[in-house]
């Protein structure tokens, strides 16, 4: 690196050019990306790939990858692996990204002005656009039973993608020395193992996607800082002030602001549940040389490791114990400095117990050198990032833990959703307002605070910081006291089972809940439900418009879809159409899907200038869901209303009163196969309504069941479910749900890609039933060879990968595990099919009928 200093006259010149060129100037584009880290230039880079030229990209820094921002300090980790399958291809892509990149934009040399009192400093480096990724794979380690199940579990799941670039497999002690010969394998059970991930520069790959969105005439600007935005409603754009004068026009905005990303959002108005975050790392220089290895990370201590690939050291950072988080929360309340990560000063200690684990598994590490580092690191609840649609085109791609790994994918992602108008892939996790509504402070502060001090802990999910939210029906406390186990569902406590006993195990638990149910009847609060109203004069043209199917007279339930433009399942819902006064919908969808459904049912009213009010519900309309064939006796005590066929016939609603509470009646079968009946009431008024429901079933034999058992019917039912069975990358057609399109309808999103479809005789993929006999596989009755989610089917003696399964269960009718799989067209009914459950193979075959008639 060669360093020159300039004279005050050079500085003077060198500055005044650049404000002629700017201050007071008006620049109009079609996106402005503020921030130019891995995730803003990434963006800029694939909007230009899409043929956007008209795209400005802005940075408060002097340059990208600066040492006060978050890129500069990434451990340039690139890993393909990921509890969640979803995020496979975004990895993926990143991957084969990085790996051609650095010759598609070149290695140049590369200069910048530092400012530093009366004098300009110019630095020159070689090799400041050098990616150098190294596709060295990344080891996982298994020291203790609990995570070798776990990576078991995991390898079972490989993912049913085509094109992949990464494989995951398992590796023994032997096999793990062979990779790594400096690590002490003598407390190594096992490793997971993922070929083609690496490591990367993360400053290089910065300046990269800079210098690549630069040639396709992206216009990037250093040293701009916003001073205001707002939204021109008339205008339909948006308009950033930067402190120099310049005024930015733009349709896009695009807020990638790394660890400012809160602070430019509260110049709109706007506040993100994110935190900044302290990280510790060091540079650790051994005095011998070490071997070349793969990138390491321990599941358990927490740390991750890998060799720099220029000398003979190593880069070493880890996630602290929750006591020795450190969270930046007068950062986040005053506004983090511009001089952001450069500030933060480094504690190793923190880091001690990851430090001394690591040192006994690389015995090489006990004498090395420490150089230690800290930066800061934006992050969410959950540790997935905010990523799409934030306001009316306000845009969001901020908050990664992954940055570097999963930033040319989600850059990829982003554009692409940008460009088309909807999401190109199925990407639920990232949903940028998922946290909307319902997450305060003290849970977005506590929850990740959990969250990064468990960030390689993935067999724990049931995480319970800063739980329960005030996301909880009127009979959390009662339910809990009945023994209820619950999931944590975008904020809302769930009901999965009730009185598990230890010994006796959750499947037995299981088995005796659906029993009851099926046999005599339950109740099951079903208030966590999304659930969306559409009211107003054109309630009814805007959900003709949205639904691909005819819409449900009044006091009527329909079943109904809505599609992208690209014929893809956006969303499928239960519809209600009910109100004694006015046509007005309740729209039952998923939790995670809230945000999104809210988003796009505004967009179409907005995009068609109707006046109707959508607004979400969830918050105070509760439900509770009768089941089972002794509910129409249960129910007809509670009230003089007619639930006789006749007088309440199937997918129907009534407005009746059910003792002290006025509900909602909806009639349905769809979900469970069995006799149901759900209200909906006022969320206060859920404990009243229960107690009634209780105190009218016990003669009928009522009981409490949770979503576990529910799960078990819906199976046996053949119910498909959104982000299990359905979801963006799957079209009505082949996912068994073509009778919800009624292509009769003159108009509606996405009939004419719908038509396209509907003329396809056979795709590439179906979705199947399938059940394993536990009998002739010779496994045991346990959970852990229950099939779930994701774990990969082959055909008998085959290694090729012919399907995935998507949900599965016990099936007590059957008395064998049930799942639904999406599956190769080509696989036949009389095809042995294979799923490996860790060290287990279940046989199994095609369901061609469903197990049971539904009970009406």
């Amino acid at each position: 690196m060669l360093t020159l200093k300039r004279t005050n006259s050079l500085r003077n010149a060198a500055i005044a050019s650049r404000i002629s060129t700017r201050y007071g100037s008006t620049m109009n584009v079609f996106a402005c990306v503020l921030g130019s880290g891995v995730a803003g230039s990434s963006v800029a880079y694939h909007l230009n790939k899409r043929n956007i030229k008209d795209v400005l990209l802005l940075e408060r820094a002097s340059s990208a990858a600066s040492p006060r921002s978050t890129s500069f300090h990434s451990p340039g980790l690139v890993s393909a692996s990921h509890p969640a399958h979803r995020y496979k291809p975004i990895l993926a892509y990143s991957i084969e990204l990085y790996s051609r990149l650095e010759k598609e934009t070149g290695v140049v040399r590369f200069s910048f002005f530092l400012l530093e009192s009366t004098d300009v400093i110019l630095v020159i480096t070689e090799d400041e656009r050098k990616i150098d990724f190294q596709p060295t794979g990344t080891i996982r380690l298994a020291t203790h039973e609990t995570r070798l199940s776990e990576f078991k579990r995991y390898v079972s799941r490989d993912y049913y993608k085509e094109g992949d670039v990464s494989k995951t497999t398992l590796l023994t002690p032997d096999q793990v020395h062979e990779l790594a010969p400096d690590i002490d394998c003598s407390q190594i059970l096992g490793a997971l193992y993922t070929t083609n991930d690496g490591t990367v520069s993360s400053r290089g790959l910065t300046q990269a996607l800079v210098a690549g969105a630069k040639s396709g005439g992206v216009q990037v600007i250093d040293g701009a800082i916003p001073r205001q935005i707002r939204y021109d409603k008339e205008k339909g754009h948006w308009i950033v002030e930067l402190e120099d004068g310049t005024t930015v026009l733009t349709r896009n905005l695009i807020n990638a602001g790394g660890i400012w990303a809160n602070d430019i959002a509260r110049l709109s108005g706007h506040d993100l549940p994110v935190v900044i975050v302290e990280h510790q790392y060091a540079v650790l220089k051994p005095k011998s040389p070490p071997a070349p290895m793969p990138a390491l990370i321990d599941h358990d201590s927490t740390f991750y490791i890998r060799k720099r690939q220029s000398c003979d050291e190593y880069l070493f950072g880890g996630f602290e114990p929750l006591d020795r988080v450190v969270i930046r929360e007068d950062w986040s309340k005053k506004g983090v400095p511009n001089e952001g990560s450069s500030l933060v000063k480094p504690d190793f200690s923190r880091l001690e117990q990851a430090h001394q684990r690591a040192c006994e598994l690389l015995p090489r590490l006990k004498d090395a050198e420490i150089e230690a580092h800290a930066a800061v690191f934006n992050m969410t609840p959950d540790g997935y990032p905010l990523v799409g649609p934030y306001d009316k085109n306000y845009w969001l791609t901020t908050g990664f833990l992954d940055g570097v790994s999963s930033g040319g994918g989600i850059g990829k992602y982003l554009a692409d959703w940008i460009v088309d108008g909807e999401p190109p892939a199925e990407l639920f996790d990232t949903d940028a307002s998922r946290f909307e509504r319902w997450a305060d402070r003290k849970f977005v502060r506590e929850r990740c605070r959990e969250t990064y001090s468990m960030y390689y802990n993935w067999s724990y999910t049931d995480r319970l910081a800063a739980r329960p939210t005030d996301r909880i029906s009127g009979i959390y406390g009662r339910l809990k006291k009945e023994g209820a186990t619950f999931a944590f569902r975008n904020g809302w406590e769930v009901p999965q089972a009730f009185k598990v006993d230890e010994e006796e195990g959750l499947l037995s638990t299981l088995m005796r809940e659906y029993q009851k149910v099926t046999n005599k009847c339950g109740v099951v609060d079903m208030s966590w439900r999304g659930k969306i109203e559409v009211k107003g004069r054109d309630a009814e043209a805007l959900m003709d418009y949205v639904i691909a199917s005819r819409i449900p007279p009044l006091g009527k339930i329909g079943s109904g879809v809505m599609l992208t433009r690209k014929g893809n399942v956006l969303a499928p819902f239960m519809i209600f159409h009910h109100d004694r006064q006015r046509s007005a919908f309740i729209v039952l969808t998923e939790p995670e899907r809230e945000s999104r459904d809210l988003y796009w049912l505004r967009r179409a009213a907005a995009e068609r200038h109707l006046n109707v009010q959508v607004s979400c519900v969830s918050e105070y309309l509760a439900s509770l869901a009768l089941v089972g064939p002794n509910s129409r006796e249960v129910l007809s005590s509670l009230t003089k209303s007619d639930v006789s066929d006749e007088g309440f016939p199937q997918r129907s609603t009534r407005m009746i009163r059910l003792g002290p509470v006025g509900v909602v009646c909806a009639r349905s079968s769809t979900a469970t196969g069995q006799l149901s009946y759900e209200f909906f009431h006022n969320r206060a008024e859920t404990s009243k309504l229960y107690e009634a429901i209780i105190s009218a079933g016990r003669p009928h034999g009522i009981v409490n069941f949770g979503q576990a058992t529910f799960n078990m019917m819906r199976l046996e039912h053949g119910y498909k479910i959104w982000g299990r069975e359905l979801t963006l990358d799957t079209n009505p057609y082949e996912c068994g749900l073509g009778g919800l399109v009624d292509l009769s309808k003159v108009d509606f999103i996405g009939r004419a890609s719908a038509e396209e479809f509907s003329k396809q005789t056979q795709f590439k993929k179906r979705l199947a039933l399938v059940t394993f006999d536990l009998t002739e596989s010779q496994v045991p009755l346990d959970t852990r060879y229950i099939p779930v989610g994701n774990e990969v089917i082959r055909r008998e003696g085959q290694e090729e990968r012919i399907g995935q399964i998507t949900s599965g269960a016990y099936s007590v009718r059957l008395q064998k595990p049930i799942a639904f799989a999406w599956i190769d067209s080509s696989v036949g009914a009389n095809d042995r099919l294979v799923v490996e459950m860790g060290d287990k193979k279940l046989l199994g075959t095609i369901l061609e009928s469903l197990p049971h008639a539904p009970i009406q």
